[in-house]
């Protein structure tokens, strides 16, 4: 089963009780606690990739990404959409396997953040498809949102300006 974690999915598998993917990403609240609901991805930012191969501590290896989400709230006078609620998640991905990582530069927007049940037990596959420069896919068995803050776009972005 494919789960998009996004606006419009995670309301329609909040009423499916055999749908746990959601409930299993470990903190979920604190992101819907910022957006009212499971933010969209799309168009989300990838600022950095932390690989930890989990020899240092865990033992096990582990993926680490600051997103820079943000919610659309329609269009401004001038035309330009209006993006608001701008936030730096961190979520971890403990226990990867089948890493493929492609294309990091210096600006990474996701299409969306993509998580279904992986062949394996307990395993679940992580798609990370791409708008511009990173993409990604592995395997995990544990998803969790590490931290939720609040975030200005520094000069460099393109969401600099739009954030005021």
């Amino acid at each position: 089963m494919l789960l998009l974690l996004s606006e419009a999915t995670v309301e329609r598998t909040a009423l499916s009780a055999d749908d746990e993917l959601v409930t299993d990403v470990l903190n979920s609240e604190a992101l819907i606690a910022r957006f009212g609901r499971w933010p969209s991805f799309h168009d989300a930012e990838i600022l950095a990739v932390r690989l930890d191969s989990g020899r240092l501590a865990e033992g096990y290896p582990s993926i680490e990404l600051d997103i820079h989400v943000f919610e659309v709230d329609g269009p401004r006078a001038d035309g330009t959409m209006n993006y608001a609620r701008h936030t730096l998640a961190t979520l971890r991905f403990e226990d990867t396997g089948e890493v493929e990582i492609e294309a990091f530069g210096p600006q990474n927007v996701l299409d969306d953040l993509l998580i279904e049940a992986a062949d394996s037990p307990r395993s679940t596959r992580v798609t990370l498809p791409s708008n511009n420069g990173l993409s990604a896919e592995f395997t995990c068995q544990r998803v969790s949102i590490v931290a939720v803050t609040p975030f200005t776009p520094g000069p460099h972005s393109v969401y600099h300006r739009q954030s005021e």
